[in-house]
């Protein structure tokens, strides 16, 4: 499995390998286990924050596929340097030598052929307070884990709202569908409708009304789905225009709009039935992706795919997501768009936006 994200959500100190190991489960969102963690670096001076890419530590026969793979990558952006940390793979040994030494340096190696130099190479067991952490070129350099949450990191991430998960598994699940028979009866009722469940005959008026009510009641903390809101929240997002405004709710990021749409998505992917349940896969992947957690765009597509394989959308987002396609772009397109009309969801209640 590989997860990937940007780390311009945060700013951590890249010269301090332990604040650095503290901070790459509020990166992810979750605390990685067994799992190779490649910063990118960018700038002349390798001092911007690139790409974070994770990945599962890969048996001793397929390191090599791994490393090339992970070297790809990087160098289908511009980085000019990078940082690796290996989590668990097994123990120290008594003499300290650290476990996945020929993993290193075969990613040295694959890096080298970009022209990307691996700065430097450490090792912990698992990211948890109070665990050692050691380095693969020097033998002396070393120390111990500070608790993850105290780490500037975890200070920004949290401030935003967003959750950094137990594991990659906890994460996963957020996209698993929900009860079979609340899905199975949903199913039976928007096979039933032969027409819009509106009475308006702006049917595109009608369902961009119908998710800037749910965006709304989301805001007030109200989470409830209803069959009858699942119904009519499903057949809104089968509009292409409807659903192509609810991708401009993305940009700003740090938006109330984006935050809050972003909500809604994730809260709909278990309320709604296949192959309905698709739409709302995506919009939960593009927000993700456009705020820089690539890591759960991932997630997201994966379970998109499972749901409609040939979905375009999900075609389209993964195809940008292999690509390494920088999620700032992704972000100025939407931005540009907004600017040259009035966005259709704005989070308007009664009385005003």
């Amino acid at each position: 499995m590989t997860t990937s994200t940007p780390t311009g959500r945060s700013k951590v100190n890249l010269t301090d390998p332990a604040d650095l190991l503290a901070a790459i489960p509020y990166l992810l969102g979750f605390h990685p286990e067994n799992s190779v963690v490649l910063f990118g670096l960018k700038g002349p001076e390798r001092k911007q924050q690139g790409l974070i890419l994770r990945v599962d530590l890969p048996p001793p026969r397929l390191e090599n596929h791994q490393t090339r793979d992970l070297a790809a990558r990087l160098a289908a952006t511009t980085h000019t340097g990078a940082l690796v940390a290996v989590i668990g793979g097994g123990a120290a040994s008594t003499g300290g030598r650290l476990p996945r030494r020929r993993l290193v340096r075969r990613l040295e190696a694959d890096l080298a052929e970009y022209d990307i130099p691996l700065l430097h190479s450490v090792w912990a067991p698992r990211i948890t307070a109070g665990a050692k952490w050691g380095c693969y070129r020097e033998k002396d350099c070393g120390g111990i884990v500070p608790d993850p949450r105290d780490s500037l990191a975890a200070a920004i991430i949290t401030s935003t709202g967003q959750i950094t998960r137990d594991s990659r598994e906890e994460v996963e699940r957020l996209f698993e569908p929900g009860p079979p028979e609340t899905l199975a009866r949903r199913s039976d009722l928007l096979n039933r409708l032969d027409a819009p469940p509106w009475d308006d005959g702006d049917v595109v008026g009608a369902g961009l009304t119908e998710v800037n009510d749910a965006l709304v009641r989301i805001l007030r903390g109200d989470r409830e789905i209803t069959d009858e809101r699942a119904v009519r929240l499903a057949w809104a997002l089968s509009l292409v225009e409807v659903r192509g405004a609810c991708m401009l709710t993305a940009a700003p990021a740090d938006s109330e709009l984006a935050r809050t749409a972003e909500d809604l998505w994730l809260r709909l992917i278990p309320e709604l039935p296949e192959p309905e349940s698709v739409e709302v896969l995506c919009l939960k992947a593009h927000a993700a992706y456009v705020r820089g957690d690539l890591a759960v765009a991932g997630m997201a597509l994966a379970r998109a795919r499972e749901v409609d394989p040939g979905h375009g959308l999900t075609k389209m987002l993964t195809a940008g997501l292999n690509s390494m396609f920088d999620p700032s772009g992704l972000a100025g397109v939407i931005l540009a768009q907004r600017e040259k009309e009035a966005p259709e969801l704005s989070l308007e209640r009664p009385g005003g936006p």
